[in-house]
């Protein structure tokens, strides 16, 4: 009895210690999430192939999950305190990374405020070549 007790306490104890170890391991984990759902919901506004009700739809529901991503970044003082190229980019280009956030307050729409940083006008849409580089 006192053999498996032992071993038990040892294997729980080593389990606490990897989930530990896994649990510190990507401190950009919420950060990278964010960066996956802006993806997301720029594919959403920019894909040619929904209907309007359906992008109008899925884009509410991507911006209600995106305000709480972008929070959640910039709550995180793992992110804030990290050296990696990733958070200073993300916080260097703070208009484009927390979109929902910078876009209420320049009280534009998110794909408005995107395009708007990235300096796309409808003359330089209209000035532009399509074709490889």
């Amino acid at each position: 009895m006192f053999l498996f007790r032992k071993k038990f306490v040892t294997l729980l104890s080593v389990t606490c210690l990897i989930g530990n170890v896994n649990a510190n391991s990507n401190t950009l984990f919420t950060l990278e999430n964010l960066e996956r759902q802006r993806a997301v919901l720029l594919d959403n506004l920019t894909t040619p192939n929904l209907a309007t009700y359906q992008r109008e739809q899925n884009t509410n529901k991507l911006i209600k999950r995106l305000v709480d991503m972008e929070r959640m970044v910039l709550r995180d003082e793992r992110i804030a305190t990290s050296n990696s190229i990733m958070a200073t980019n993300a916080f260097q280009n703070y208009e484009l990374t927390f979109l929902i956030h910078a876009g209420s307050e320049s009280q534009k729409s998110p794909i408005a405020h995107w395009l708007y940083t990235l300096k796309i006008t409808e003359k330089s849409i209209e000035k532009s070549k399509a074709g490889a580089r």
